[in-house]
């Protein structure tokens, strides 16, 4: 196969890769909203606190246990095959499994086990049982992370789709049975909530079986053939030892820097329900904050990076063995494009979803929790951008062998938020608000400084005007047009939640002509965007472009 057939190859794989994944992630949050919300109403802001400690400790624990190595497999996977190493891929995979088959039962019998002490660290004894409900999910999930890291590597991200997929829809089919089973037999509010968490439990379970049976029936040679092996066939392949220890080396920084915010989460948890009880507020109203902010609040700042981490996923494999055959002109091109189309889609979220957040909170949860909700949800929205930066930068310096930079921009980030949240909770006048602003002082410290280290150590040439000035001025103008459209509806319609779609298409319609007419994306871009050619010829005929 030529080279020029090779390039096309692999940018078909990374586009499809991005595709998949996005409508992937777009489905599992839609499908995790509609979990949140009848839960939200079965168990209150009470019982939806006790199920988001359990499970942000979980993710704490699923951060440091799984992060680094899939991605480090999926390096290495990408790096053999780019070789012509096919034996050495599989080795890898071997090493890996075994690896992650230790790491997970350590993890799930660390929270297990450790149930108890987690709770009393929150102050809050009721969260035990959710806790250990979720234990097993730790076993299942590394397991997962060790094949999805395995495929990511051939750039196959459709069972990786599929697996999280199933996860997201027993979450939610299975999690809401067995709350309303707990809730018809009189359930305490706390044990209602851990028999919501098993739905998590059970869709890593399957997810992973699914996962399993698909490595079974894996075809690898068929993509080995079309990925140039032929010469380097027969190439020696490392020892296990060799393997294990650039696995190891290279998994660590990811997982540190990875799983440093996942980290700060918990211990945010833990001085966030302190600090609220010290100025006053009881165990019961803390928790009610506490699952208010996470159950209204986080998971709408959570969707925006839905659209950005398909990127992400797909750019480490993709750039790594773009680098490893030095193509080093057009890894740079890739990663110009993914930061230019990361603040296109970043900002007028960002914006519009600060502007609109009691609108949009009304549109999907009850008016009490979009009450409580919309004042922080307007003070973190603008924090998206940076989340939606960190990710893409992240990925870069990853894929460019600076795992070890963010470890720096993590810790920092961390130290910050940790510091700022213990400040401005405490003081009364500012409390629960003190939480949503220290995230956002977290999360620019780290994009300021994975800025700084993709600038000076991968050389990346960065045109602020066009990256991010353009899409700037666009998304002002989107958040005003939202705003100003979705008042106007609401005064001329008598159903507000119709009134706040309208708006939001109105701006979105707005933003797209900004976007081309202020020339702040090129036709170049589309290479990246799934459905690129298609949706460039239509901008074409409408004169956009």
């Amino acid at each position: 196969m030529s080279e020029n057939k090779t390039v096309k190859k692999s940018t078909k794989l990374f586009v499809s890769g991005v595709l998949i994944l996005t409508v992937a992630n777009v489905i599992n949050k839609i499908l995790g909203l509609c979990f949140k919300i009848p839960l939200e109403h079965y168990v209150g802001n009470e019982g939806m606190g006790y199920f988001n400690q359990a499970y942000t400790i979980y993710v704490w624990l699923y951060m440091v246990s799984t992060t680094g190595l899939p991605t480090a497999v999926s390096m290495m996977i990408s790096e053999s095959r780019a070789k012509g190493n096919a034996n050495e891929t599989k080795r890898v995979y071997r090493v890996t499994m075994t690896l992650f088959v230790i790491i997970g039962l350590i993890g799930t019998t660390v929270m297990m086990a450790g149930s108890g002490l987690f709770s009393k660290l929150t102050q809050s004894p009721k969260a035990e049982t959710a806790i250990i409900f979720i234990g097993p999910t730790l076993f299942f999930i590394c397991i997962s992370s060790a094949l999805r890291g395995y495929f990511q590597g051939y750039q196959v991200m459709v069972p990786t789709a599929i697996s999280e997929l199933i996860e997201s829809f027993c979450k939610f089919a299975v999690g809401i049975v067995f709350a309303l089973w707990a809730l018809e037999r009189g359930y305490e509010i706390h044990i209602v909530a851990a028999y919501a968490i098993l739905g998590i439990t059970v869709g890593a379970g399957l997810g992973m079986i699914y996962l399993v049976l698909t490595k079974c029936f894996f075809k690898e040679e068929k993509y080995n053939e079309e990925y140039l092996l032929g010469s380097g066939a027969q190439a020696p392949t490392s020892s296990v030892k060799v393997i294990l220890k650039r696995l190891i080396a290279t998994a660590i920084p990811i997982t540190i820097s990875a799983s440093m915010l996942s980290m700060t989460d918990f211990i945010d948890l833990t001085i966030l329900m302190r600090r609220l009880q010290d100025i006053g507020l009881t165990e019961e109203a803390a928790n009610a904050l506490y699952g208010n902010w996470k159950t209204c609040v986080v998971p709408l700042f959570n969707l925006p990076p839905v659209l950005i981490y398909p990127i992400s996923y797909s750019l480490v494999p993709m750039i790594r063995a773009t680098v490893t055959r030095g193509e080093n002109e057009r890894a740079h091109m890739f990663m110009n494009m993914s930061i230019r189309v990361c603040a296109i889609i970043a900002i007028p979220c960002a914006l519009g979803m600060s502007v609109m957040s009691g609108p949009i909170l009304r549109l999907i949860f009850s008016s009490e929790g979009a009450e409580m909700g919309a004042p922080l949800l307007t003070i973190l929205a603008p924090t998206v951008f940076f989340v939606c930066m960190l990710s893409i930068s992240n990925s870069l310096l990853q894929a460019n062998g600076y795992e070890r930079k963010p470890i720096i921009s993590m810790l920092a980030g961390a130290c910050v938020k940790l510091l700022s949240t213990y400040v401005l909770v405490g003081i009364p006048s500012i409390g629960i608000y003190g939480t949503p602003i220290g995230t956002f002082l977290c999360y620019l410290t780290v994009t300021v400084l994975n800025t700084y280290y993709l600038i000076k150590y991968v050389k990346i040439k960065l045109d602020f005007k066009k990256m991010f000035m353009r899409p700037l001025a666009a998304g002002i103008i989107c958040a005003a047009s939202a705003f100003a459209s979705y008042s106007a509806f609401a005064w001329l319609l008598p159903s507000e939640k119709l009134a706040t779609i309208l708006g939001i298409m109105v701006a979105a319609i707005v933003y797209v002509i900004l976007i081309f007419k202020l020339r702040a994306i090129t036709e170049e871009d589309f290479e990246i965007i799934p459905k690129g050619e298609k949706i460039l010829k239509i901008m074409k005929k409408v004169k956009l472009i």
